[in-house]
């Protein structure tokens, strides 16, 4: 293997396209519109000897050690698996919000969150294991990640919190308990978590109809808000981009509010490359974002659904 090629104990993270989703009603009038809500994007990828010395040149890559990336016992293909459902996932949850702010009714389900790997050093490492399947926070019942981490939010780092969960033994399903302090998220400054991965086990929404948003292989949650303003502007007959270039970036929860992401440096600067002239970010990037802003470029934190429509109102009437 030629030396270049040689993998490193990093992973690499740099600028990616930013995605304008196509997205299929099936026979539901829908209406299109001139301005742009990007999604973006990033690349994050194995660092090979070649890609850890070009990213120490460039400012626009970073580089993280494996451990945050890939939690032990998991493989890479495995949490490309895992980044894939996720944002199968945050494509329901989009959907409801969207349809939500119309005027839908949206119901949820979903069978409990179950843990696909646990990071070092990780408070729970040796009280939680992969395939434990989670059902409360402090006997808040929960059913979803996306349930999950809006529950987790109320909370504080350095909090003590009680996880009910159902674990496996001898063959049968038996309730656990645990409790954990919550830690600083390891990408979200200032955000709370326990250490781990964790997926929805059959996550299933009660939609009116048929959305059907093509993510190709795009992975991970972090398109969730952007794809809630594509849903609701095709849905309405106003166009509240008024042909603006908008770009943005951030989680979306079942109730509109809106998490950090990773990689905000990059996303930042994927939004400028493609002409944004508006770019919305979470809260809890905004610091990192906001020293990218220029005369030309607006920079806003939103940490709602809501907020983003009325940030967007507030640029595109202008």
């Amino acid at each position: 293997m030629p030396i270049g090629l040689i993998k490193t104990d990093y992973y690499f993270m740099s600028p990616g396209p930013p995605y304008q989703w196509e997205i299929d009603y099936d026979t539901l009038d829908n209406y299109p519109f001139e301005g742009n809500l990007y999604q973006l994007t990033v690349r994050r990828d194995e660092a090979n000897i070649f890609v850890y010395a070009w990213s120490l040149l460039n400012d626009s890559y970073d580089l993280y050690p494996r451990a945050i990336i890939l939690p032990d016992g998991v493989t890479p293909k495995e949490l490309s698996e895992i980044s894939i459902q996720n944002m199968r996932t945050s494509e329901n949850v989009a959907i409801a919000v969207a349809l939500k702010n119309i005027g839908y009714d949206i119901e949820s389900k979903g069978d409990g969150v179950s843990v696909v790997g646990i990071l070092d050093d990780s408070p729970v490492q040796n009280k939680l294991k992969k395939g434990d399947l989670l059902n409360s926070i402090n006997a808040i019942e929960i059913s979803s990640a996306s349930e999950f981490i809006s529950t987790l939010r109320t909370y504080n780092i350095g909090e003590t919190v009680s996880i009910g969960l159902l674990r496996e033994v001898k063959g049968n399903l038996e309730q656990l308990y645990i409790e954990t302090t919550l830690i600083e998220h390891v990408e979200y400054e200032g955000e709370p978590m326990v250490g781990f991965l964790a997926t929805t086990v059959n996550e299933r929404f009660d939609f009116p109809f048929e959305v059907d948003i093509k993510t190709g292989n795009v992975g991970g949650p972090s398109a969730g808000l952007m794809m809630a303003l594509n849903v609701y502007n095709n849905l309405i007959p106003e166009d509240i981009t008024n042909s603006m270039i908008i770009a943005g970036t951030g989680t979306i929860e079942i109730d509109g509010s809106v998490g950090p992401v990773g990689g905000i440096k990059q996303k930042i600067i994927a939004a400028k490359r493609a002409g944004a002239e508006l770019i919305i970010v979470p809260v809890a990037n905004f610091e990192e974002a906001k020293v990218f802003e220029t005369d030309k470029t607006a920079i806003v934190e939103v940490d709602s659904f809501a907020e983003a429509l009325s940030v967007i109102s507030q640029y595109s009437s202008r």
